[in-house]
């Protein structure tokens, strides 16, 4: 039988990751050999005794190792090391605080196989928001997920809720940069990296998994904060493409203005949700200009549980 690997990279966060693993347990696989690989970034190992107990019992093979090297990519890359060990023919990514819909492993694992086994094929992710999040916020989520059909191309994603075959892997001889351990975004380079190359990136949003945001991720603060250090990345991203930092900054600075004003306007006509979405658009863009002058930012410095 195919083999898959489902790994989840985790730091600090055990009540998220035990709902998490209690969601895989009730999965339909498809008529596939399914394995569970935690990887823990936490040199401490606070979720090793977790794992421990849940291995006994759990409806597939579960293991569990530490990256002490502090980083999402650097626990992203071991994932790989480990998949590769295990023999494995996929890798699929999810993250520690999400929970997955029964199906949700059998349409992207479907999805692969219909178009021949060797492409990437990214699910949906369905934003669980906290019933007090105001309305204007709460547009803000889930807008990707509206956007994309099954089937379409895209040349980037996420690693919240993908397959990965491991053949492309190899052939492409694929890694997350780890040069900037604590930054965000390399997942998103690591697959336009892939599509450079020629690997196909596919949707699949009806292969469902679901993220609990926490309230503190509602706020409009902390929203801007997150696109600002996105739009970092990006300058980064763009710069390493071979575009002139003189461009990209330019470029960043006129779409700060533009943006503003927009947002401006959707002050005096009170659309709060345009104004916030301009808003966050703006941020991204200074965060650019800002990388083209050297700013750098640790996103994952700090663990939020």
């Amino acid at each position: 039988m195919t083999k898959i690997s489902i790994c989840i990279c985790t730091c600090k966060r055990g009540d998220l990751l035990k709902m998490c693993l209690e969601s895989l347990a009730a999965i339909q696989t498809a008529d596939t050999d399914v394995s569970v690989v935690v990887i823990d970034n936490d040199q401490q190992r606070s979720a090793e005794a977790l794992v421990t107990s849940l291995m006994s019992q759990f409806r597939f093979p579960l293991y569990y190792v530490c990256e002490e090297k502090r980083g999402i990519p650097c626990a992203r890359n071991r994932a790989i090391r480990e998949v590769q060990q295990l023999g494995s023919d996929y890798l699929i990514f999810i993250d520690d605080d999400e929970w997955v819909e029964p199906d949700w492993l059998e349409k992207l694992f479907q999805l692969c196989t219909e178009m021949g086994g060797s492409v990437v094929v990214s699910g949906g992710v369905v934003s669980e928001l906290p019933e007090t999040t105001p309305p204007h916020i709460a547009a803000l989520f889930n807008t990707r997920l509206q956007n994309h059909v099954r089937g379409k191309q895209v040349e980037a994603c996420a690693t919240n809720n993908v397959l990965v075959p491991m053949q492309l892997i190899r052939q492409h001889d694929l890694w997350f940069d780890e040069s900037k351990p604590l930054a965000g975004g390399t997942d998103i380079i690591f697959f336009k990296e892939a599509s450079s190359k020629g690997v196909k990136i596919l949707k699949c949003p009806e292969a469902l998994v679901h993220e609990i945001i926490p309230e503190s991720r509602t706020r409009l603060g902390w929203l801007s904060k997150r696109k600002y250090r996105a739009g970092i990345t990006e300058a980064w991203r763009k710069q390493q493409n071979g575009r002139s930092p003189i461009t990209v900054f330019l470029s960043a600075i006129f779409q700060v203005m533009v943006l503003l004003i927009k947002s401006l306007l959707s002050v005096l006509v009170w659309n709060r949700v345009g104004r916030n979405q301009s808003w966050l658009k703006a941020c991204r863009a200074l965060g650019v200009a800002a990388g083209v002058l050297g700013f750098k930012v640790d996103s994952y410095r700090k663990i939020d549980g």
